[in-house]
């Protein structure tokens, strides 16, 4: 029966998680009503891994060339430290080479830098604000702030800037908004979004921009908590096949709600969603009152 109730929650991150609705507010409140039993911090990195493999397979094009580009910025880095050293012991006049030669490699470095205070900020709330990620009742109050963001960011006019002519200062910002997301009920989506959108960026390179932000996220995420629960003693076969069914779930749903998604998001309000928004927010906070 856990299975299946893994399954299930894994079906609806991958329905979530492209929306501009919070998957882990879903998550908290589903597992509530049905006793799910697995670790719920444990189980919701999984899961998100799964929406991660999506990402991947839907926009391999795109991860391809942003690792092919952090390998040889990493290689050029080391080499430019190396001429240092050799400008420094041997007196010889270092030849640098150019960091950031190409619009993927300054795309590598903005979404690194909206890494980490969206990872510092999460780390806080694991340490001293776990109780919180868990919360019927916080879910619901943040069902109803996504509910306003959404509501004001459709308010806004979406310009055409690329990443390129994008100060990452504005990077930071969104990643300090996309840390907040931890927070059960705030959708990471609609914060980027709506960050993206007053960065400048056209719907389009917004949306671009907000999903290739979970995969840094989600992949320092699984490390963390893997190690954690390992520690923890946490990490048992059966909570691990729970975790994988609901992972696998969420990869292949996510897949086709994400290109639906592409398609649906260059056209359409969210006003729409902010409404879900408001209506999950109420049910969420009722759900904790009587259950």
């Amino acid at each position: 029966m856990e299975y299946l109730k893994a399954i299930l929650l894994g079906i609806v991150q991958g329905l979530t998680e492209f929306l501009p609705v919070s998957s882990t507010g879903h998550l908290v409140v589903l597992e509530h009503i049905m006793a799910f039993r697995a670790p719920a911090l444990l189980f919701h990195v999984f899961v998100h891994t799964g929406t991660m493999i999506a990402v991947i397979i839907v926009m391999r094009r795109d991860v391809v060339r942003l690792l092919l580009e952090t390998g040889r910025l990493i290689s050029e880095i080391a080499g430019n430290l190396k001429e240092f050293l050799l400008s420094v012991f041997k007196g010889t006049d270092p030849e640098y080479k150019k960091l950031v030669r190409t619009n993927y490699r300054r795309l590598v470095i903005e979404l690194l830098a909206a890494s980490i205070p969206t990872a510092g900020i999460g780390f806080l709330f694991m340490c001293f604000g776990g109780g919180l990620m868990t919360n019927v009742m916080i879910a619901g109050i943040g069902f109803l702030l996504t509910g306003i963001t959404l509501l004001v960011s459709s308010m806004l006019k979406p310009r055409s800037e690329m990443p390129k002519d994008v100060p990452v200062s504005k990077f930071l910002l969104i990643g300090i908004a996309q840390g907040f997301s931890v927070i059960p009920g705030i959708s990471r989506f609609a914060l980027t979004w709506s960050g993206g959108i007053l960065s400048g960026f056209s719907k389009k390179t917004a949306l671009r921009i907000s999903i290739l932000m979970l995969l840094p996220v989600s992949a320092g995420a699984l490390i963390a908590e893997l190690i954690h629960a390992v520690q923890g003693g946490g990490f048992t076969v059966p909570v691990l096949f729970q975790c994988l069914a609901g992972t696998v779930a969420a990869a292949v749903c996510g897949v086709f709600v994400m290109r639906a998604f592409l398609r649906l998001v260059q056209t359409r309000s969210f006003k729409g969603f902010a409404y879900y928004s408001f209506a999950a927010g109420i049910v969420s906070v009722l759900t904790g009152f009587l259950l």
